[in-house]
C-alpha cells in the first residue's frame, strides 16, 4: 500500500506528502524499493543492470554516469560492472539490488527483509551503508523479523494479525513492557488484552512518511 501498488481498505497515508489512494503514481516517483527476493537481471552484467534501472527512471547522460560512479562505488563494485550480475556472491548482488533501488536519489526507501539469507558479517556492513543512507537525509523503511537488527532503527512498528499493536522507539516499546529484549517486548504485545493494548498504543488512522 505504501509503495502506491493497492489501496487501502481503512484509513489513510501520505509519502512525501502524496496520498497513496489519491496520487499513487506521485508516491512511486518518490521512493526506491529493494524486494526480499533479489529482483535484478542476472544475466546482465553489472553494468546494464545499473544502465536499465537508471533509464527507468529517467536517468541520461552526465547524471546517470555520475549515479552509476557513486553506486559502484557504495556497493563495493569497483573493476566489476563487465561480471555476469548472476555470478557475484549474494552479498554483492543484495548491495547491487539496494543501489539500484536508490539510483534515482529518492527521499524514502523501501527494504523488504534486505538481509534475509544472508550472513552475519555482510548483514552488518549492509546495516552501515543503510545507516549511511539515513544519515544523509533519506527516509528507510524496512520489514524485518530480525530483532536483533530492529534496535538499529530510530522507530519501531509492531504488525500483529494485520494490527500495528506498538510504535515507538526501541527503548521506548521496551519501557512499555518492562521486557529486556525486543523479541520479550514483542510476545508480551502480543498476549496481552485488546482493551489493555487499546491504552498503551491507540491504533493510528492516518499515516505519512
Amino acid at each position: 500500500m505504501l509503495c502506491g501498488l493497492l489501496a487501502s481498505s481503512s484509513g489513510t497515508a501520505r509519502v512525501n506528502g502524496h496520498d497513496i489512494n489519491h496520487d499513487p503514481e506521485s508516491v512511486r516517483q518518490n521512493i526506491g524499493y529493494m524486494s526480499q527476493k533479489f529482483s535484478l537481471y542476472k544475466d546482465l552484467t553489472v553494468s546494464e543492470n545499473i544502465a536499465f534501472f537508471g533509464g527507468i527512471y529517467g536517468l541520461s547522460g552526465d547524471r546517470l554516469r555520475k549515479r552509476t560512479g557513486d553506486i559502484t562505488a557504495m556497493a563495493d563494485l569497483t573493476g566489476l560492472g563487465n561480471h555476469i550480475t548472476g555470478t557475484l556472491s549474494g552479498a554483492l548482488q543484495q548491495r547491487l539490488a539496494l543501489g539500484c533501488a536508490v539510483i534515482h536519489e529518492p527521499p524514502i526507501l523501501f527494504l523488504d527483509e534486505p538481509t534475509s539469507g544472508v550472513d552475519p558479517v555482510s548483514r552488518r556492513a549492509f546495516w552501515d551503508l543503510i545507516q549511511e543512507m539515513a544519515a544523509s537525509g533519506i527516509t528507510v523503511l524496512i520489514t524485518t523479523h530480525f530483532m536483533d537488527e530492529a534496535e538499529f532503527c530510530g522507530r519501531i512498528g509492531f504488525i500483529n494479525a494485520g494490527r500495528l499493536i506498538a510504535l515507538d522507539t526501541p527503548t521506548g516499546i521496551k519501557n512499555q513492557t518492562s521486557a529486556s529484549t525486543l523479541e520479550e517486548a514483542f510476545i508480551r504485545l502480543a498476549s496481552m488484552p485488546e482493551a489493555k493494548l487499546a491504552d498503551l498504543n491507540p491504533e493510528p488512522r492516518t499515516l505519512s512518511l
